[in-house]
């Protein structure tokens, strides 16, 4: 009898130790991959920030939950172009140049991702274990260029209006067909708010079809204080109706000014922590792009046809020269 109220007496401390300061508010679902999973229930899109921080998504993606409730996941790091490319190799076909889908972007950070690269590898391996009607089909959302076509800076002009082709893609290929998808962009595409980003846009036509997520990098200022709150992680963070809602937006990296006495996140409706910021790694680059002579000049050769500026990350060197610099932490 001693040794169970010993027991007791310690399960009762440790329970006090873990209490966060706001136990008396509602807490977060202890389930952050189905309470991202039930806005699907209400919302035709969930719209995700990424690359992600931390193992989330790789690990959402694994989810048996998901084949079935997410029809498509829709990247940026994908030239919409390549879209048939990408569907045989999504469908388990033999693809050696799949790579030209992420590495041929507008955007030259792309062809040294690793995020989409695994990501792309898992979604094919997850899709072998379904049957073809709950199979997960990636649907690439930059702009068609072809670089082949780009000799001079006006030959790339057609292909900058990003936003465009995201809203193109979600349009055609997710709510004109009553599908579910889930989008992975960097948050400025995705927030309701956004005015001309791709989400804003949509949501004209489709008003409520998006439920949109943003990671946790760090709060702009007090962050060990306000991580504490946050507790436990993973944890999906609802802003309504939470402190989060609550607190003064100035905390948020918003990235543009608000009205004094804002609250909250705008544009955003769940915050996504994966740990303190301090914890967090950068996405390393892929070795097979760093290593690869031929791409390499061949951004060279882009840069020179866009006239990049010789310190832009057009160039492969200033774009080494940076992330050698960077840290292996987000906040390092």
């Amino acid at each position: 009898m001693r040794l169970f109220r010993t027991v007791l007496a310690v399960l009762a401390a440790a329970t006090l130790v873990a209490a966060p300061a706001d136990a008396g508010q509602p807490r977060p679902p202890s389930d952050p991959a189905g309470a991202l999973l039930a806005a699907f229930d209400d919302h035709a899109i969930v719209a995700k920030s990424s690359p992600d921080v931390g193992t989330f998504l790789f690990d959402l993606v694994r989810d048996p939950r998901v084949p079935g409730k997410v029809n498509d996941i829709v990247v940026e790091c994908g030239n919409s172009r390549l879209q048939p490319l990408l569907d045989a190799y999504i469908d388990g076909g033999d693809v050696p140049d799949v790579n030209r889908v992420w590495r041929d972007t507008t955007q030259p950070s792309c062809g040294f991702s690793t995020f989409y690269e695994q990501l792309f590898a898992l979604v094919r391996q997850v899709n072998t274990t379904v049957p073809a009607a709950r199979k997960i089909r990636v649907l690439a959302g930059d702009p068609p260029i072809d670089w082949s076509a780009v000799h001079a800076p006006a030959d790339l002009e057609p292909f900058l209006d990003r936003d465009a082709s995201i809203v193109s893609v979600v349009k055609t290929q997710v709510l004109q067909k009553h599908r579910k998808a889930l989008m992975l962009f960097g948050l400025g595409h995705l927030t309701h708010d956004g005015g001309s980003g791709a989400v804003a846009q949509l949501e004209r036509e489709y008003p409520g079809a998006a439920y949109v997520v943003a990671d946790h990098r760090g709060f702009a200022s007090d962050n060990t204080r306000l991580e504490q709150r946050l507790g436990s992680w993973p944890a999906l963070v609802p802003l309504k109706g939470s402190w989060l809602g609550t607190l003064d937006t100035a905390y948020f990296p918003t990235n543009r000014d608000y009205p004094p006495g804002t609250r909250g996140y705008p544009g955003v409706d769940a915050y996504l922590y994966e740990g303190p910021a301090g914890l967090l790694l950068r996405e390393p680059l892929s070795a097979r792009a760093v290593l690869d002579q031929d791409y390499l000049a061949e951004l060279r050769r882009r840069a020179t046809a866009v006239d990049a500026p010789p310190d832009s990350i057009e160039w492969p060197e200033t774009f080494f020269e940076r992330e050698r610099t960077s840290g292996v932490l987000l906040r390092g």
